[in-house]
């Protein structure tokens, strides 16, 4: 049996793996039957061995195979790591019309050969895992991934599952049925204060309901003074301190910071999205200022409570032009999906982001 599961939400895919792992039996079964392997890195004998290996006192074993498929996404900056040669032209599969195939080394190519010749001889006793951390499926004008010319969805034995990362709007719903799983409750503006904190990242969502939960202690709903004053009033202080250092070019003082945060126990994407957060209010404050808009009217539009965090953002957004805080905020996301997909590693991404908004 061969499974790809794939897409950006990796709370809901390391849940949907816990319970395909459940199958193997006992937890300490499980472990010794299971092999997780690196995609990118991932040579064919060693795909086989692992495969034929049989279970150890269980009906089954888990071979996983971390990011093979997203290696061969089509846009332009994604490369195969570990097995780049010259273009292969002569590919198994026709593309569809209008689509642009991504171009894959004679030596990715072969090894795709290789592995599509070896799956019908796959032991029946192996469950053989694609775990994705990208949504492979088209969207906008991506082509699709090869994953699916090469196992169509649909064949006999293998089984498709996406884990897309959910749109903001479906993350307040989602805050409030995970909260009533986990036997408590959320008033729903405290749930669109989450969601806007915190993002779609429903790892670090989760970790916050937990936190919540214990606050109330499972007596009351979580309200939304709960969540500015455990989750905002946190980090978004020094979020703005880091900010106000960044827009002054004061590259020393906002890489400390950015650590002082770091070693308080933010964990890097969630703090990126608070980053994140403050460069949209600040887009957006800004924005509507020079529409002529006053304190008032920005408090109506943007939703926010208080006189006083306007006035303070304004202060700040002196440091920025509009073309800047476009630029960061386009930019922000494109750090955040290269952390995700493993392009590089999230503390040296932050590093990195905060050297680079200081020039």
């Amino acid at each position: 049996m061969l499974y790809v599961y794939h897409g950006e939400d990796e709370l809901t895919r390391s849940e949907e793996l816990a319970k395909l792992r459940q199958k193997l039996g006992d937890p300490t079964m499980a472990s010794l039957n299971t092999t997780t392997l690196d995609g990118p890195a991932l040579n064919l004998s060693e795909l086989i061995q692992a495969c034929n290996t049989l279970p150890f006192m269980a009906d089954r074993r888990l071979v996983i195979v971390q990011d093979f498929w997203s290696q061969f996404e089509p846009p332009k900056d994604r490369k195969s790591k570990e097995r780049k040669e010259q273009p292969d032209e002569s590919q198994p599969e026709e593309p569809q019309a209008g689509e642009q195939q991504p171009r894959i080394s004679t030596a990715d190519a072969a090894f795709i050969r290789g592995l599509l010749e070896y799956l019908p001889h796959m032991p029946e006793t192996t469950r053989l895992l694609f775990l994705e951390s990208r949504d492979l499926r088209p969207k906008g004008d991506r082509p699709r991934n090869p994953v699916f010319g090469h196992l169509p969805p649909g064949q006999k034995g293998t089984y498709y599952k996406a884990f897309p990362a959910p749109k903001p709007g479906e993350v307040q719903r989602w805050i409030q049925r995970r909260m009533a799983a986990k036997g408590g409750s959320i008033h729903p503006p405290a749930a669109k204060e989450l969601a806007e904190l915190v993002g779609s990242d429903l790892r670090l969502v989760d970790q916050e309901l937990d936190k919540l939960l214990a606050y109330v202690n499972w007596e009351r709903a979580v309200t939304a003074t709960d969540v500015q004053k455990l989750v905002a009033d946190a980090h978004s202080i020094n979020v703005f301190a880091l900010v106000d250092a960044m827009g002054m070019r004061q590259t020393q003082m906002a890489l400390e910071n950015l650590h002082d945060l770091l070693d308080g126990g933010a964990r890097p994407l969630y703090l990126l999205s608070m980053i994140e957060r403050q460069f949209r209010i600040l887009l957006q404050i800004k924005e509507l200022r020079e529409q002529g808009a006053s304190i008032g009217e920005i408090q109506k539009a943007l939703g926010i409570r208080h006189e006083f965090i306007i006035e303070k953002v304004l202060r700040q957004a002196q440091h920025f032009s509009m073309t800047r805080l476009e630029g960061i905020y386009s930019h922000l996301a494109e750090v955040e999906q290269s952390i995700k997909t493993g392009e590089i590693s999230d503390v040296l991404a932050l590093d990195l982001l905060v050297v680079e908004l200081c020039l």
